[in-house]
């Protein structure tokens, strides 16, 4: 499950009612059919009335949001990138150059072991001391 972070932000306004799915996407700021389609099958906390309509609880909705997109964000360890042909992190391979691009941060660049295309990560600036030691090539 994605949510932009506008949609993210919105989620602070939904009150403790029931939503009727298209007045929930109209609240955080999505296509109605984002709420059947996508968050309805992940598990969103949902009910349903005797007629058989979809009601859901807006603090519930909330909390389960922040929740599932928080479970997705992945933390790269030192010497990873995350390759967007194969889309998950991986180990780079070839010589790594490590580059500043401002007073704050340096992009590293390396190879995917997997589908051999180029691989970025931006991280903070390392201390001069510290660069040389683990910035190895393989």
């Amino acid at each position: 499950m994605h949510l932009r972070r506008d949609q993210m932000a919105r989620l602070g306004r939904l009150l403790e009612m029931r939503y009727r799915p298209s007045e929930l996407a109209s609240e955080i700021g999505c296509h109605p059919d984002t709420v059947y389609r996508s968050f309805i099958p992940s598990g969103c906390p949902q009910e349903r009335d005797a007629q058989g309509h979809i009601w859901i609880i807006g603090t519930e909705f909330a909390k389960w949001a922040r929740e599932a997109v928080s479970s997705e964000h992945t933390t790269l360890a030192d010497g990873e990138a995350y390759c967007l042909k194969c889309n998950k992190p991986v180990k780079m391979k070839g010589k790594i150059t490590v580059k500043p691009t401002n007073r704050y941060l340096e992009l590293m660049t390396g190879h995917c072991p997997e589908c051999n295309s180029v691989v970025n990560r931006a991280r903070a600036r390392r201390p001069k001391q510290e660069q040389g030691s683990s910035d190895q090539s393989e």
